[in-house]
């Protein structure tokens, strides 16, 4: 049988999942984006594998904060698909781009230039590697 592949919005039965695999965000947090429905997971033949997490920048644009797929389920276009739903949901709300950001030093960045986001600007903080500041016109 072929895996089914879905993803969909996280639900508070997800949560123990993304507690015990985000550890970038409170649980308290967790549960509000849970609520707000900022979360989406990808889900693979009944198996959580990735989650894609967003806040508003501005408290207007859509901010990819988190984008992570588990080890053994990279490079088959889970992450794709995560940004994929993510991009037709911001537009169908009625925005007109999104926003990410990427460490200088990370592959993440290759990834949304190809997938046609724009360099916009870049966050130095002493001590780490520069955050590069990408933007995408859902527009066209």
């Amino acid at each position: 049988m072929p895996d089914t592949t879905e993803v969909r919005s996280a639900t508070p039965g997800d949560e123990p999942f993304l507690a015990a695999h985000d550890q970038h965000v409170r649980t308290d947090v967790l549960k509000r984006l849970i609520d707000a429905e900022q979360i989406l997971v990808l889900e693979t033949s009944g198996v959580l594998v990735g989650w894609l997490r967003w806040g508003l920048f501005w408290d207007e644009i859509p901010f990819m904060n988190m984008l992570f797929v588990l080890e053994p389920h990279r490079a088959r276009g889970f992450g794709s698909a995560l940004m994929d739903a993510w991009e037709f949901q911001s537009a169908r709300d009625g925005h007109n781009e999104v926003m990410t950001s990427s460490q200088a030093d990370e592959d993440a960045q290759h990834l949304y230039r190809k997938r046609g986001y724009e360099d916009c600007g870049a966050l130095i903080v002493p001590s780490q590697a520069a955050e590069l500041i990408f933007r995408k016109d859902l527009r066209g």
